[in-house]
This record gives C-alpha cells, structure tokens and sequence, in this order.
C-alpha cells in the first residue's frame, strides 16, 4: 500500500511540474524550486521501488520463533511418523540453561516386526538433556546411566531455540504461503538435507527436506507442523506451550549410574586385561 501511496504522490508532483511551465517567468524561480522538487521525489520513487521486501521476514513462522529468543519458555510435542510411534518431547528454555526430555517410541508395527526378526530391540527409549551453566548432562532412562561433560561440543550451548523445537534455523530457505482447501495458512520451508548439508531449490530436487508449518487464520504459533524427507513423513503437533521462566534442575540421581566412571572401569579393565595378555605371552 505504501508503495503506491509514493507513486501517486511522484504522478502529483509531475503534474504540478508539467502546468507550471505555462507560468510568466516571474514564476521560474518557483517552477525550478518545485521541478527540483519533483525530480527529487521521483529518484526517490526509482530507488525504494526496485527494493522488495524479503516476504521471509514476514512470515508468521519467523515471528512465532524469535518471540522464543528470549530463551524464557516450556513447549510439548508429539511427534507422529510413517516410521515410529508417537513420541513425545518436551523442551525447556531459561537463558542458556535447557532441559529436553525426549521418550522416543520404538518402531511402528511393521518396522518392529522387521526389527524383531533381525534381533533388534523394538521398545521405547526416554533421555534427558540438561545444560546448566555450560555444563552437559546425559540421562538414560532405559539404562538408569547418566553422564557429565563439562566440557560439551560448543554447538550443545548458546543454541537457537529453533534448533530443539522443530523451528527454522539460519539457513533455511523460504518457499511460500499458501491457504489450504480446509482455510489454514501452510508456510513452507526448505532446510538442509541431513545427509550433504544442501538445500533443495524444489521438491523435484533429489530428496528435499520440507517443513510446512500451519496456521489458523487467529493463531500466532503453529497448529501443526509437517516434515519430510528420504521418505520419511512427520507430523509435530504442539500439545503445551507457554511463556514462563523454569528452573533448570537436575532430579535426584540417587541409584543411577554414573557413566563417566562406569567407562573409566571399562578402559581400566581394558588396560589391565591387555597387560595380563602380554604377560602370559611372555
């Protein structure tokens, strides 16, 4: 709308310009004035209408993940693929300091089945992530085993939200907005191919990762999120969310075991196992 507001007003001035020129030249100084006038606003016009604006900067999908850059938040999902059962995730954000508690369920019935006759397990598997004040906590429920680095690969700290949250990230390309036949708003994403890192430029183009994320037409956050790629299909639906600062706490670890040691055992048993060897060899 602004831009033809500028253009009506550019048409304005010229016209101002043109019916000045019948004027006695008593007038000439003013004509100059208001043809230098006139000139100015139509370089002006020329210059602002030959820069378009990012429709990207705008979307609504952008606008609900920065509102999650203050780091201060608690969202749920359930995730729901062609390959898994459902599995839940739930991510907490205070500053730099996180908790993600993620039960992943095991493969659908007809994975499983393949997975069964392979001898591989089929069963559900809960972890949790804690960073609390840089320092990294693994815990695995199946095992009761958890571990701690305090010195954690730089990417697990200062992360963007988007990063756990199913949101776009930095690198992702902006493809289009669409209303759907059931009137939702479908924002669609590319994003990098998990396996070389590209971004597809179609979804001819090999096997591209899409989102669409979806929006009621009142909804500032999205009512479902869609996700593909390899042949694989995801649906994430967020089921809680709100904007409150938690504490991020480590529970009681009281009966687990520690990881760190329980390696330190291992390569020391290793070790010593290697020395006896040797030993007998002699």
């Amino acid at each position: 709308m602004k831009k033809y507001i500028a253009i009506l007003c550019a048409l304005t001035m010229s016209c101002a310009i043109f019916a000045s020129c019948g004027k006695k030249d008593k007038d000439s100084d003013k004509d100059s004035k208001a043809s230098k006038s006139g000139d100015s606003a139509v370089t002006t016009e020329d210059e602002t209408s030959g820069k378009e604006e990012d429709p990207a900067e705008h979307t609504r999908t952008k606008a609900f993940y920065d509102s999650l850059n203050d780091k201060k938040f608690k969202l749920t999902m359930v995730n729901t693929s062609d390959m898994y059962e459902d599995s839940t995730t739930t991510v907490e954000m205070n500053g730099d300091n996180y908790h993600i508690d993620m039960k992943e369920g095991g493969m659908n019935e007809k994975e499983g089945e393949k997975n069964e006759k392979e001898g591989e397990k089929n069963e559900e598997e809960h972890y949790e992530i804690f960073v609390i004040d840089g320092v990294m906590y693994t815990l695995n429920h199946n095992l009761k085993t958890y571990y701690k680095n305090e010195n954690p690969d730089p990417m697990y700290l200062n992360v963007e939200p988007g990063m756990y949250t199913m949101g776009i990230e930095s690198d992702y390309v902006f493809v289009s907005s669409e209303t759907t036949d059931d009137g939702m708003i479908c924002e669609k994403y590319y994003g990098p191919d998990m396996f070389t890192g590209l971004v597809a430029t179609s979804e001819e183009d090999g096997n591209a990762t899409v989102f669409k994320y979806y929006y009621n037409d009142d909804s500032t956050r999205p009512d479902k999120i869609e996700y593909s790629t390899h042949e694989m299909f995801q649906t994430t639906i967020f089921t809680e969310f709100s904007f409150e600062e938690v504490a991020i706490e480590l529970p009681s670890l009281e009966g687990w075991v520690d990881g760190n040691d329980a390696d330190a055992a291992v390569e020391d048993y290793s070790v010593a196992d290697d020395t006896v060897s040797e030993e007998i060899a002699e």
